[in-house]
């Protein structure tokens, strides 16, 4: 634990000195406004395993407050802490760096006269890059030995933290997940073990010319020396499935940037701050909800109707399909403050229990919010996303 605490502080003195030597700031803008800063963020320095280059983004990181962006940008600084700590106390990888965090300060990114402006092209790259980046890292922990359900893995990202202007805590920690004690297994939980199949088989097609039995032996030896031709599918329909996800979260994503950028002219800080949380809750689902759509594959029925969900009533069908009818207006909000959900205490304060239930306790709508709570505020691991599937599979029937 001191060594943790010792390497915290190490990297905070390596991200002041390297803030000093390149400022992660935004430039002063070109002209004075006169408006109050209306978002708060912080520049970062993703150090990248793999090239050992640092990758700088500036548009992942929004809060309504300065406060707010204090108190996310010391929880990331704590778990990418404790990455470093790991490769170099016990993996013994002494080059591994710490990222470099950059103090907080206005956000200028959506100030169009700032040279720090960010288009939403530009935007959606960085988040990219961004998760590109924990991926990475997720990939280089597990190959270390750690198991996917390991703190360090589950916290590369956490769910962002509960705002006072909020009345207190809104998250509760992940559900420890492990086998029922003396539960009866219910019938609608037995489905067919292909729709949990994230692996396609690889298809071998041999064409071998005949051999006439009474034929000379060496006729028969040419005949097996024949090369046999093999062709996999794998490949293209991995790709077809990771289009299929590409086609619908892109377009959300932007979706919920838009949302973000028409908040900044709400004055209530207390309904900004609600806006913000939602916004962060839907890139956490839609990063999860294309994990599952490329898991599934493509002739699942969730990556089917991903594919299929082109105009934007086809859209609102799928999601509402998947979340319930509830989740028409704030999925597609025509004003910023549409986007937030009213809580539902008794099913999001543990959405696993409430997918779950087999006894009858929740209906129908209560499952499919207590889907939309899970995807949004964690991190499932590889067997609840198999888990996830089948779910998700029994609601698009």
């Amino acid at each position: 634990m001191r060594s943790l605490r010792l390497l915290v502080v190490g990297c905070a003195v390596i991200a002041t000195a390297a803030s000093a030597q390149q400022p992660l700031v935004c430039p002063a803008p070109t002209s004075v406004s006169s408006r109050p800063c209306e978002l708060y963020h912080y520049h970062v320095q993703l150090y990248r395993p793999e090239t050992k280059q640092f990758a700088e983004v500036t548009g992942v990181n929004q809060c309504a407050s300065e406060s707010a962006c204090e108190q996310v940008r010391n929880a990331q600084m704590r778990r990418n802490a404790g990455v470093v700590d790991y490769f170099k106390r016990v993996r013994q990888e002494q080059q591994y760096e710490p990222d470099r965090f950059g103090p907080c300060h206005c956000d200028l990114t959506i100030d169009k006269a700032s040279p720090a402006f960010l288009t939403d092209v530009q935007r959606l790259t960085q988040i990219r890059t961004g998760e590109d980046v924990r991926l990475r890292i997720r990939e280089k922990l597990l190959d270390a030995g750690l198991t996917s359900d390991n703190e360090l893995v589950r916290t590369l990202i956490s769910p962002p933290p509960s705002l006072p202007l909020l009345g207190g805590p809104k998250l509760v920690p992940l559900p420890n997940v492990g086998p029922a004690v003396g539960s009866a297994t219910s019938a609608d939980d037995l489905k067919s073990t292909r729709v949990t199949d994230t692996s396609k088989p690889v298809v071998i097609s041999l064409d071998l010319p005949l051999a006439d039995p009474a034929a000379p032996a060496e006729q028969v030896a040419v005949a097996e020396a024949e090369p046999v031709q093999a062709s996999s599918t794998a490949q293209p329909e991995t790709k077809e499935a990771e289009e299929a996800a590409e086609s619908f979260i892109s377009y959300e994503t932007e979706r919920i940037q838009n949302v973000l950028k028409a908040s900044s002219a709400i004055t209530d800080a207390s309904v900004k701050s609600r806006i913000f949380e939602a916004c962060q809750e839907r890139i956490q689902l839609l990063s999860n909800l294309r994990t599952l759509i490329e898991g599934s594959g493509v002739r699942s029925r969730l990556a089917t109707a991903a594919r299929g969900a082109q105009s934007e009533p086809d859209r609102v069908a799928f999601v509402s399909r998947l979340f319930g009818t509830a989740i028409a207006k704030p999925w597609a909000p025509k004003d910023a403050s549409d986007v937030i959900l009213e809580p539902l205490p008794d099913v999001e304060s543990d959405p696993e229990r409430v997918l779950r239930d087999g006894g009858g306790r929740f209906n129908d709508q209560q499952k499919r919010r207590a889907l939309y709570a899970l995807l949004a505020r964690y991190q499932p691991t590889s067997d609840q996303q198999l888990w996830l599937i089948t779910v998700i599979d029994s609601f698009l029937r």
